[in-house]
């Protein structure tokens, strides 16, 4: 392979309305499924409502060179990288004071934050919602003046000017203290605006995101951790999700476990409403538990703060406690006599299955200081 692509995932987050969509459209040179508003119901309101994936390639910055890493002795051997790209991903998020978990689930995925500011308003409410959550979910900041156009052009320096400094201003007691500040006028007209119309100040703002951007640390080893960022029906294919890896790799045709689903294999199960969320489950992984189908089972892992975790089960599962386990379909038939039909005809639903409870017994003792828990043999 004569280059490598890498890829830094960044987020365009601020205030409704401030042209988060229309920055991202400008930027970008591919754009993903879920891009620009394209779900009906964004178009129908004239909002963003999810999140959206589109993206630009440079050619990677010489500075950014020596950060990746050497998946292999070609490359440590001093492989050519002078064709290798920079994929910058954008996530643009909704700026809509309800849809505010949709806004921290697309920080937690981002390396770098655009913060977005409507150059006629200032801070509003959910920019500075947006500014806490960047403080929590990324390290570097970049503020984006956007519709400059609006300006009165013999006052729009001076009004820029003053912008800044009251952004300066703001953003001196957090950690982003001196971040870049750069105008732009994404959508110059506004959105009824002819395509003719050429943005201003894009290039100028990539040449600041090559200067800031700097190269993720992502674990290949480990167990797979996929965060899903975009889920989406493809006619005649089926579902399909998107997301994001944060440690281990995968390659075509592994097969993944989806929590969820309860049963991953003959061996393997998702354990639920055992623990509180805020319990750290490491502390009890390797402890044996049994099923109330008679199995005996040790805790393996969990899925973050989420109360859910893997148990595996050296004896594997019997054919009967797999199938109360694995929800199916059935069909409803059509009422009879004189029966008020509520469901379609045919319609699928979800068989109520037998709930499968979970035994954990172990001793701590007061006076341990280690705190450690000890199971029977």
């Amino acid at each position: 392979m004569a280059g490598r692509r890498v890829n830094v995932n960044v987020g365009v987050l601020g205030h409704i309305d401030s042209g988060k969509t229309a920055l991202a459209r400008a930027l970008s040179t591919t754009a993903s499924t879920a891009a620009f508003d394209k779900q009906p119901q964004s178009r129908e309101r004239g909002i963003t409502l999810d999140l959206g994936f589109s993206c630009f390639s440079v050619p990677l910055p010489a500075r950014l060179r020596l950060a990746i890493p050497a998946p292999d002795p070609a490359l440590e051997a001093g492989h050519d990288l002078g064709e290798s790209e920079l994929q910058v991903t954008l996530v643009d998020c909704p700026g809509h004071a309800s849809l505010i978990r949709t806004i921290i689930g697309g920080a937690q995925i981002i390396d770098l934050m655009m913060l977005v500011i409507d150059v006629t308003k200032g801070m509003q409410t959910q920019s500075a919602e947006c500014l806490v959550i960047g403080q929590i979910a990324c390290q570097k900041l970049i503020v984006v003046l956007n519709k400059v156009d609006l300006l009165a052009e013999g006052k729009r320096q001076t009004a820029i000017d003053k912008m800044t400094k009251k952004m300066q201003k703001t953003l001196e007691n957090t950690k982003f203290q001196g971040a870049p500040i750069i105008a732009v006028a994404a959508k110059p007209g506004g959105p009824e605006a002819p395509e003719t119309e050429a943005p201003q100040g894009i290039s100028e703002l990539i040449e600041l995101l090559m200067s800031q951007i700097s190269i993720p640390v992502r674990d290949p080893s480990g167990p797979f951790l996929m965060s899903v960022d975009h889920c989406f029906s493809i006619k005649g294919q089926g579902t399909v999700m998107t997301g994001t890896i944060l440690s281990g790799s995968i390659s075509l045709g592994d097969s993944v476990e989806i929590p969820a689903l309860k049963v991953i294999d003959n061996y393997s199960v998702i354990g639920r409403s055992l623990f509180k969320k805020e319990t750290n489950i490491q502390q009890f992984v390797g402890l044996k538990v049994q099923l109330s189908t008679g199995e005996l089972g040790i805790i393996n892992s969990s899925f973050g703060q989420s109360g859910k975790f893997k148990i595996h089960i050296p004896g594997g599962l019997s054919p009967e406690s797999k199938k109360i386990l694995t929800p199916s379909l059935k069909k409803r038939s059509r009422a009879s006599g004189g029966e008020v039909a509520k469901q379609e005809e045919g319609a699928e639903h979800l068989e109520t299955t037998q709930h499968v409870t979970l035994i954990l017994s172990f001793k701590r003792y007061v006076f341990d200081t280690h705190k450690r828990m000890v199971q029977s043999p």
